[in-house]
């Protein structure tokens, strides 16, 4: 089986977005609005908290 890309958790982070106005949109010690009112949660997760990212990249990768 092909090992999902980074790019691929960035997708499914955005498709599982919290709701809007959840603190879990504070990332980095502030509230990311743009991601939040597009839905990219994955985004603005690799952008503003890259070491997240990486550690969730890879609990991802061993779930699948």
């Amino acid at each position: 089986m092909k090992k999902p890309t980074k790019k691929q958790y960035e997708e499914w982070l955005n498709s599982i977005s919290p709701q809007q106005g959840s603190d879990e949109w504070i990332i980095g010690g502030k509230i990311r609005m743009l991601h939040m009112w597009k839905n990219q949660y994955g985004t603005a997760i690799r952008k503003y908290d890259p070491i997240g990212f990486e550690v969730g990249y890879k609990e991802y990768v061993i779930s699948k």
